[in-house]
């Protein structure tokens, strides 16, 4: 059995802005809301995987591991996404393969610490991280 990293952006992004942000990077979050995720995962799809790695159980994203280069590229991949104008939100989900989101949350980018919460993100729940500029 595998893990795979699922998730999706919303839509109204500038898409230059968001090409600009994914760059060099191996993550990719297609346009959609969290329906289409769910389905996706509950389906073993691809359209919604965020790697084109064979499966993800390599990346730390979950394993509770800090420590992990590739945590920090996914952290920086998520910063950069706050410059796109129109973000609002990315999903994200770790999944064992035929397993479903069981759980939701709902955090903001600027709530968290980030690398800590990457490395604890609980399987099996849809995370919306919020990327959108808060105003207090």
């Amino acid at each position: 059995m595998c893990y795979y990293l699922y998730g999706s952006v919303n839509d109204g992004i500038n898409m230059s802005d968001y090409e600009k942000a994914i760059k060099n990077s191996k993550y990719h979050f297609n346009i959609g809301n969290k329906n289409a995720v769910n389905a996706c995962v509950k389906n073993c799809g691809c359209e919604y995987r965020i790697t084109s790695e064979m499966c993800d159980c390599d990346n730390p994203i979950g394993t509770k591991k800090v420590g992990k280069k590739a945590l920090k590229d996914f952290e920086e991949v998520l910063l950069k996404l706050t410059s796109v104008r129109g973000i609002k939100y990315i999903y994200l989900s770790k999944n064992w393969v035929e397993e479903t989101n069981e759980e939701e949350a709902t955090v903001h980018i600027n709530d968290i610490e980030v690398l800590p919460f990457l490395a604890n993100i609980k399987e099996n729940c849809l995370y919306r991280i919020d990327l959108y500029k808060k105003y207090y």
